[in-house]
C-alpha cells in the first residue's frame, strides 16, 4: 500500500514521465514539461516551502492537476482514464466474518487491475461500490470501480507535440 505522497508521484508520473522534483533550501518545485506544453505556459506545476518536503510538493502537483479549468489538460486527462467496472459474487458466511472488509477488498481488486495496466486511480474519492441481487447459487453480488490514469507512451507523447506545435501556427 502507498502512502499519499507515492500515490500523489505516481498519478504526475503518468501524467508526465518527464515530470521533476527539485528540492532547494527555500521551496520543492514539481516541474512538468507536458503541463507547460499543453498550457503553452511554463512548466511549473506546483511549489511548497522547502520546510514541508517532497510530500507537500507532490501533494499540490496532484491537486493542481486534478483542480485545473484548462481545457487541454482536462482532454489529455480524459484520453488517457482508464474505467474499471467488477463483479464479484461472495458468499454470505464471508461477508458474515467481523474480520471481512468489503471495502478493502474491492479496492485491493481495483488496483490489482490498475497495476496490470501500470495505472494509478485517478480520484480514490470516486470509487463507488453498490449490491446486485444475489446469484442462483445464493452468492450476494457487488459491482464496484473507479477511474485509473494509464501512462501516456513517448510515441503518444511525440504525436500530442506534433499536434500542438500545428495548433500554435
Amino acid at each position: 500500500m502507498l502512502g499519499p505522497e507515492e500515490e500523489a508521484e505516481r498519478l504526475i508520473r503518468c501524467f508526465d514521465p518527464d515530470a521533476s522534483l527539485v528540492e532547494g533550501e527555500a521551496e520543492c518545485l514539481v516541474i512538468s514539461p507536458r503541463w507547460g506544453r499543453l498550457r503553452r505556459a511554463h512548466p511549473l506545476l506546483a511549489s511548497s516551502p522547502g520546510t514541508q518536503g517532497s510530500e507537500a510538493a507532490w501533494q499540490a502537483a496532484r491537486r493542481n492537476l486534478l483542480s485545473t479549468r484548462d481545457g487541454s489538460i482536462q482532454l489529455a486527462l480524459s484520453t488517457y482514464q482508464y474505467r474499471v467496472r467488477i463483479t464479484v459474487p461472495i458468499a454470505p458466511a464471508i461477508l458474515a466474518d467481523p474480520h471481512f472488509d468489503l471495502q478493502h477488498y474491492c479496492c485491493a481488486l481495483l488496483d490489482r487491475q490498475g497495476r496490470e495496466k501500470n495505472a494509478v486511480i485517478l480520484r480514490p474519492e470516486a470509487f463507488w461500490i453498490r449490491s446486485l441481487p444475489p446469484d442462483p447459487e445464493g452468492f450476494i453480488r457487488f459491482e464496484f470501480g473507479n477511474t485509473f490514469l494509464i501512462p501516456i507512451t513517448e510515441s503518444a507523447m511525440a504525436a500530442e507535440s506534433k499536434t500542438l506545435l500545428l495548433q500554435w501556427r
